[in-house]
């Protein structure tokens, strides 16, 4: 099977020999000493009691795991003890672990049913496809072909005749886009909280890093740990599942910046256009309080710079009495509402909601107050953060592109080119990074930290009950950004103070 390289080539699945410690249960004269001796190389009480109760036959090896090298010598030693044995397998083995487990995937074996239906295939009982991510995506790339001969031979063994012959090919490997340093430092920065993280290079449409929170340990299910494995479905905070391409999560303030240009591109509102930013906004029923209190006129870069809501309700307000469902439209220029298009992974295309929708779905009319909360990112809109981060690349480019995740392909343009004249783009471009400004509301995690060539937005959105989730969106170096990350943690107070800082670090470690 082909290997999955990062972009300098680095492995992420590669297929190599393991060292294995194994059981011959035949053989064991003293199950105690030996269960004490394979506690002493690390495995568990629970993995060994398991091995023992293999439904395998008494003389089959029984595998228990694999042997790090380290632990080379005290596996040889422990060989001399009845019923241990030490041997070698080829193991597909994923050297990120679980820093690029759903992005990168891991493989399964073939059940008898799936053997049956691919007949000619070359397929044997114990092969093995890809199960998730890439590793199932790409698999026709990577499994190559088995060679078969179909002859017919004498009693004595000899070839009488050959009717027919398949050649075989070596899997391939796949060259990624993905960067093993920034998915490592990925990783790394989110820690135990739960979410997602993905990081692009904006001029490429490139993803750098996909990572979802909690994760796995992916080389459990090659090496059928059946401890490990029970642990992660059994797991209430769903490890298998990619946040990053298939959670669904209100944008909150990161969709100011969406609001934004829908007020530019409508023509309703300018760069010069003054919006009263007051303690509480009274456009709708009932009245809506700012977060933090009269911050007076401001215009939309300043806006985003204070995220404050009565300028994003207004701009909403204004366009729902003049351009039906214009934001909306807007937010689909942006890729919200659909899927990326990247290849070989699986993602959700999230909701923005309409007119249309709503009469369809809840049978009721669209109303001032849906389109006010959509504005500021609330609401029934739902987008997965793979969405987010495409959006503020669409921006920084002002076209939308299908991320591309495979190396050597091309970013797919979607639409038209979004009309943002220069002034118009020069504007917004400066709210997001006033953001990070000493004014502005990240400034802690970013001017207060010496860090000044950043731009970005933060989110604090509002889930069932009381619980909310945060997001932040950073990108750098100003002006000419070569990484921009979008950072989702399920559960939070402050987008700025908690998702910010590590979108900050994850762009830093990117741009290294």
């Amino acid at each position: 099977r082909g290997a999955i390289l990062d972009r300098n080539g680095e492995p992420l699945a590669i297929t190599r020999d393991v060292r294995m410690l194994g059981l011959n249960r035949a053989a064991v004269s003293d199950r105690a000493v030996l269960t004490a001796a394979i506690e002493g190389l690390g495995f568990t009480r629970a993995t060994i009691d398991a091995a023992f109760a293999s439904g395998l036959g008494p003389n089959q090896r029984v595998p228990i795991g694999a042997v790090p090298d380290n632990l080379a010598e005290a596996a040889a030693g422990l060989v001399r003890i009845p019923g241990a044995l030490l041997y070698f397998e080829s193991q597909r083995v994923h050297p990120l672990g679980s820093a690029a487990a759903h992005v990168v995937g891991y493989t399964r074996e073939l059940t008898a049913e799936e053997l049956k239906a691919r007949p000619g295939q070359g397929y044997r009982p114990g092969d093995r496809i890809g199960a998730v991510g890439l590793e199932a995506s790409q698999d026709a790339i990577l499994a190559g072909k088995t060679a078969a001969t179909l002859v017919l031979k004498a009693p004595n063994g000899t070839v009488v005749k050959t009717y027919k012959e398949t050649a075989g090919a070596e899997g391939k490997d796949v060259t990624t886009t993905l960067d093993a340093s920034t998915l490592l430092a990925t990783a790394k920065r989110m820690g135990t909280r739960s979410g997602a993280a993905v990081v692009m290079d904006p001029r490429s449409n490139a993803i750098l890093a996909i990572y979802s929170s909690p994760s796995f340990e992916p080389d459990a299910f090659e090496r059928g740990d059946s401890t490990a494995l029970n642990a992660i479905t059994a797991n209430p905070d769903s490890p298998l599942t990619n946040r990053a391409t298939e959670g669904l999560y209100s944008a909150g303030s990161t969709f100011k910046l969406i609001t934004g240009a829908a007020g530019l591109l409508s023509g309703e509102f300018t760069p010069t256009s003054q919006i009263f930013c007051g303690a509480t906004w009274t456009g709708v029923d009932p009245p809506r309080r700012n977060w933090e209190g009269t911050q007076g006129a401001l215009t939309i870069a300043t806006g985003l710079m204070r995220s404050c809501n009565p300028v994003f309700y207004e701009i909403g307000l204004r366009l729902y009495n003049t351009q039906d469902d214009f934001l909306s439209k807007t937010a689909r220029v942006f890729g919200f509402g659909a899927a990326t298009g990247v290849e070989g992974l699986v993602e959700e295309d999230g909701l923005v909601p309409d007119t249309k929708w709503k009469r369809e779905v809840r049978k009721e009319d669209w109303y001032p107050g849906d389109e006010v909360n959509l504005a500021i990112g609330q609401g029934d809109l739902l987008i997965t953060p793979l969405q987010l981060v495409n959006a503020y690349s669409a921006f920084l480019n002002r076209q939308l592109r299908s991320p591309i995740i495979i190396a050597g392909a091309a970013a797919k343009p979607h639409g038209d080119p979004i009309a943002l004249t220069d002034a118009q783009f020069n504007h917004l471009n400066l709210g997001l990074q006033l953001v990070t400004s000493a004014s502005g509301t990240a400034s802690a995690a970013f001017a207060f930290q010496g860090y000044t060539n950043f731009g970005g937005k933060s989110g604090t959105a509002e889930d069932a009950g009381t619980q909310q989730h945060v997001l932040f969106v950073a990108f750098a170096p100003w002006g000419a950004p070569t990484a921009v990350a979008a950072v989702v943690l399920d559960d939070g107070d402050s987008g700025s103070i908690e998702a910010g800082p590590i979108a900050r670090d994850i762009v830093i470690a990117a741009n290294q």
